[in-house]
């Protein structure tokens, strides 16, 4: 059953009471994956950033919460951003993604029909009347991966880019250094914690340092693997509590 959390105001979490991160259905605490989309409401009109929720009647939904013209934005091309992306008629994505919708990706087939897609490219800014959100462009989990920077509230919705889970590589690898380097130069943003696709609490800035440090000295000598459905063996690392911030996960194609 779809809910939602406001996390400061007009800006809106939803996600599925049946999938909690812990046994209660609507805990904002670190644990079990998520699938969460953010609804940030402005003067004028609204940004619905990805349909990270598998229920079909999420556009209803989010007609409950704000009358206002909405904007779907999706953070990158997989399946699980896109449930039930065939009821809209326009969505908003990096050009880089595009392919995935087109041509259909991980076993799942293409987006029929396809909204029309409006490109969102690095630097872009998505203007709410009040609320201005920035649009960052990080390669690394797919081409086209974006995240929404959120100076008013100081928050930054990451998408599956920064995570305590990342999936890394499938579709062409970014070596890790220029990954790294990217997560480092978000450092400088302004905002103090992050918001993921599949995490519902909120993560502290802070664990972008982890997050870098584990990538640039522990994965690499890590020997294990995972086998994924519709994708095949990658290469595996898994460190900490998945319900604390010491939690870190990555299965990833080697460059």
């Amino acid at each position: 059953m779809l809910f939602h959390i406001e996390i400061v105001k007009n800006v809106y979490l939803i996600s599925d009471s049946e999938n909690g991160p812990t046994e209660n259905g609507q805990s904002m605490a670190p644990g079990n994956p998520t699938g969460n989309s953010y609804l940030i409401i402005g003067e004028k009109n609204a940004v619905l950033f990805d349909l990270a929720v598998n229920l079909p009647d999420i556009h209803e939904y989010v007609k409950t919460l704000t009358d206002k013209p909405v904007k779907l934005v999706l953070s990158h091309g997989h399946y699980d951003h896109c449930y039930y992306l065939e009821k809209f008629q326009d969505v908003w994505m990096h050009p880089n993604d595009e392919f995935l919708l087109r041509q259909g990706m991980l076993g799942m087939p293409p987006v029929a029909p396809c909204p029309i897609i409006h490109y969102l490219n690095n630097g872009d800014v998505i203007e709410l009347g009040n609320h201005l959100l920035e649009v960052i462009h990080i390669p690394g989990h797919t081409p086209g991966s974006i995240l929404l920077l959120d100076k008013k509230y100081r928050l930054l919705f990451s998408g599956d880019t920064c995570a305590r889970r990342l999936l890394y590589g499938l579709h062409g690898v970014i070596p890790f250094k220029d990954f790294c380097q990217a997560l480092k130069s978000l450092q400088e943003k302004e905002f103090d914690v992050f918001y993921s696709a599949h995490d519902r609490c909120a993560i502290p800035k802070s664990y972008l340092n982890y997050m870098i440090n584990e990538i640039e000295t522990e994965v690499p000598e890590s020997s294990s693997n995972i086998e994924l459905p519709q994708i095949g063996t990658l290469h595996y690392f898994t460190k900490g509590n998945p319900y604390t911030f010491d939690y870190f996960d990555i299965a990833y194609v080697k460059e």
